[in-house]
């Protein structure tokens, strides 16, 4: 009850099957409220079962199984019949022998001797607001025979009628019977089919709109008449919600544009500095501030302009990214390696983002090694990245929190808290995956999975890994 209470579609194919149940209803109470039997039913009935009932005996004589009910529609049995009607008569004949029951009218028996009367005709009494049946007389062919069958003193009470009428499986109320069913449960099930897909399609839609890239609306063509005022007014938030952001990627682009200037001329002023502490101090916390406003631009970058997709060899682009980073591993003392089998690996996306995301990953990577240790760059098929190192890792608690802005692993690094966060959104606007885990020995391992495309140059199996020192 409480789904029913809580889905538009099941409410109004229960609505919609209720108001063809009550239709129903007043269809079948008007008919037999209008439907009066003046004798015309019930001497139909009794004139079938008497029908059925006849017979001969061994004698040829004509017999009455009153208990018979081989008629070809349902109706009473003639002991029914003589059970309801207290004025009940019949009177059946083959010309020679007669049979009778009830009641008979003297002119009805008198009138079996003329064989010229021997016809099938019906009899009303009229008074004088009212018509009634009193008697009908039928000339039909029987298992015993063609014999005339006179009834009279037999008329339906409308409960009786009502009855009669459904045992009475006629072949016309068949058909009709099966469309009003088929009706009411094509009302519960086609009806919340044909309500739900197009929810279901704007609901798809929805799911599209991941804060990553501008302008994607819900389709207002393909919505219900019922849906579109409730899509066009998520759209217009939507718009609303895009004008914004992209002010605010302004200001952060711009800003971080600004900063750059300033602080190139605090870097030539520091030259100057004659206390080498001092200036070796704020050489370190100009480094840092130039690493962020690089990150800000990035990300800046990322969010607002729509990125130029092509096909891009991941094995090519890492080694090229892997080689720029080379000169900092050996100034670190870290050996930096890369790993790929022998021949190219294939995505779709931007070749700015990910050579972005590539290049912190590496540097994450170096900046958390110490001397000695070794970092290795390894692409996999289907279209996967690893950075391997060996530094101190990155706790199973903090692996969602370091993918968000401003959120660093370890409070003592000297890391923006920017360089996986921008990863995390580089893998978002490629529909593809970030994933921390822990190097077997110690250490973090950052796995990049993009949607791979299927190129024929890598076999899918047994193809041979080439690993070089970068």
């Amino acid at each position: 009850m409480n789904r029913i209470r809580g889905s538009i579609t099941l409410i109004a194919a229960a609505l919609l099957s209720l108001v063809i149940a009550v239709i129903l209803s007043c269809v079948l109470i008007l008919q037999f409220s209008l439907m009066d039997d003046d004798g015309t039913f019930a001497h139909s009935d009794a004139a079938t079962a008497i029908k059925a009932a006849i017979g001969r005996d061994e004698r040829g004589e004509l017999t009455i199984n009153e208990h018979s009910t081989k008629a070809a529609k349902v109706t009473p049995t003639l002991l029914e019949f003589k059970r309801k009607f207290s004025g009940f008569w019949y009177v059946v004949s083959d010309g020679r022998s007669v049979i009778q029951y009830g009641p008979v009218p003297i002119r009805v028996l008198a009138g079996l001797a003329d064989e010229q009367k021997k016809s099938s005709f019906s009899e009303y009494a009229v008074n004088d607001t009212s018509m009634r049946l009193s008697r009908s007389a039928a000339v039909d062919q029987t298992d015993a025979g063609e014999i005339l069958m006179e009834v009279g003193g037999a008329a339906y009470s409308r409960w009786q009628m009502f009855i009669s009428t459904v045992q009475d499986t006629s072949y016309i109320r068949i058909p009709i019977l099966i469309v009003l069913v088929g009706t009411i449960l094509a009302a519960i099930v086609i009806v919340p089919m044909l309500i739900a897909r197009p929810v279901r399609r704007v609901a798809v839609s929805a799911e599209l709109i991941d804060g990553t890239r501008e302008g994607i609306r819900l389709p207002e063509k393909s919505a219900p008449l019922e849906l579109i005022p409730m899509v066009s007014a998520f759209n217009r938030a939507l718009e609303r919600i895009d004008a914004t952001t992209s002010a605010q990627r302004r200001f952060l682009s711009n800003a971080a544009h600004e900063l750059r200037t300033p602080l190139a001329r605090a870097r030539t002023r520091l030259e100057g500095v004659g206390d080498k502490a001092l200036k070796t101090a704020l050489v370190s916390d100009l480094q840092s501030l130039s690493s962020i406003i690089t990150m800000l631009l990035q990300l800046a970058r990322l969010s607002s302009v729509p990125a130029q997709e092509t096909e891009i060899d991941l094995v090519a682009t890492t080694k090229q990214i892997a080689a720029e980073h080379a000169p900092s591993a050996l100034d670190s003392g870290v050996e930096i390696e890369f790993s790929a089998p022998g021949g190219s690996i294939k995505t779709y996306g931007s070749d700015q983002a990910i050579r972005i995301a590539l290049a912190n990953i590496i540097r994450n990577a170096l900046r958390h090694s110490r001397e000695g240790q070794r970092v290795l760059v390894e692409v996999d098929t289907p279209a996967t990245v690893r950075v391997i190192d060996r530094g101190p890792g990155i706790a199973p608690g903090d692996r969602s929190a370091v993918l968000q802005p401003f959120v660093r692993g370890r409070q003592d690094s000297d890391g923006t808290g920017l360089g996986l966060a921008i990863v995390a959104q580089v893998m978002a606007l490629h529909k593809g995956l970030v994933a921390i885990d822990d190097t077997p020995g110690g250490g973090a391992t950052i796995v990049l999975r993009f949607p791979p495309i299927e190129s024929p140059s890598i076999p899918a199996r047994d193809y041979e890994r080439k690993k070089t020192p970068v």
